[in-house]
């Protein structure tokens, strides 16, 4: 049996805030995956008041675990760096404490860094969402493929494996960013010349925010971000929105929200709403027309 000072061959990290219902899920997901492979779970304390931490405590007899505080910041791009420091293994996979992953997803991202730098997986939004929301974000997204984000360049979401030597390089997640941290540490990866390896047989399951108050609330904090993506991105190419299309994106949602009453479709309209009143708000904020 090893002990908990052997060098394991990946850390998995996993910030947490006020999980709630699903950590344990997740850590279940973890804590049952068959692999070959040597794996240390670092779980990231990020200021939880709820019950998260006592679900983290509950497996420490089931993985080679530990947990660290991070209150200094909220913020979950700190988090993933301060688990990344405290990580024994130069193989580092990020996975957020809402989802959860399938079968042998850590043996096949583990395996797949043995010849790439920076690994990513399929991306299951089915398995852990009512129908209603299943499709809010758009169908199957990185289902079979990693896609090129705001026309820029190609981006992943947190699931992802990397290098270490390659995570120092660009200097960790970005801490600026409130959201879309994820699409920067993936760009900051590539402008560094990495090449995205996209993992078939891994499989991450991504859960949705599950009222229309959540969901806003996440896409206008996705929608903020992307104004900071964009004045620290546009020198390498990526451009500003068409006006055209803007004046285009805000009719509909106006026109949706007064006729449109089914809840899937309304659960799309309020996060298309929440990002673009936080492209709006985040354009004021960094003095960067984005809209």
């Amino acid at each position: 049996m090893r002990t908990h000072g052997d060098k394991p061959e990946v850390s998995v990290i996993i910030p947490f805030r006020n999980v709630g219902r699903h950590f344990t899920a997740l850590l279940d997901s973890v804590a049952t995956q068959a692999s070959d492979v040597t794996m240390e779970v670092i779980l990231v304390d990020n200021g939880s008041q709820d019950g998260s931490r006592a679900a983290a405590d509950a497996f420490r007899g089931r993985l080679d675990l530990t947990i660290i505080d991070a209150f200094e910041r909220s913020n979950a791009s700190y988090a993933r760096n301060v688990g990344a420091r405290m990580a024994r293994a130069d193989k580092l996979l990020f996975v957020d404490a809402d989802d959860e992953i399938a079968p042998g997803y850590v043996g096949a991202l583990t395996h797949a860094l043995d010849e790439h730098d920076y690994v990513t997986s399929r991306v299951d939004s089915v398995a852990l969402n009512p129908e209603w929301v299943r499709h809010v974000h758009g169908d199957y997204w990185q289902d079979e493929r990693v896609s090129v984000f705001f026309g820029f360049m190609l981006a992943t979401g947190s699931n992802i494996g990397v290098r270490r030597a390659l995570f120092e390089r660009v200097g960790g997640f970005p801490e600026e960013f409130s959201g879309s941290q994820d699409i920067a540490f993936c760009w900051n990866a590539q402008l560094a010349g990495a090449t995205i390896h996209f993992v078939h047989d891994a499989v991450y399951r991504y859960r949705y925010r599950d009222t229309l108050m959540a969901l806003y609330r996440q896409s206008r904090n996705w929608g903020f971000s992307n104004v900071l993506l964009f004045r620290t991105y546009r020198s390498r190419g990526m451009t500003r929105r068409p006006v055209s299309r803007v004046a285009r994106d805000w009719a509909a949602v106006a026109w949706g929200l007064l006729f449109v009453w089914q809840q899937e479709a309304r659960a799309k309209l309020v996060v298309r709403l929440g990002s673009y009143v936080g492209r709006l708000q985040g354009s004021i904020r960094y003095r960067t027309l984005y809209l």
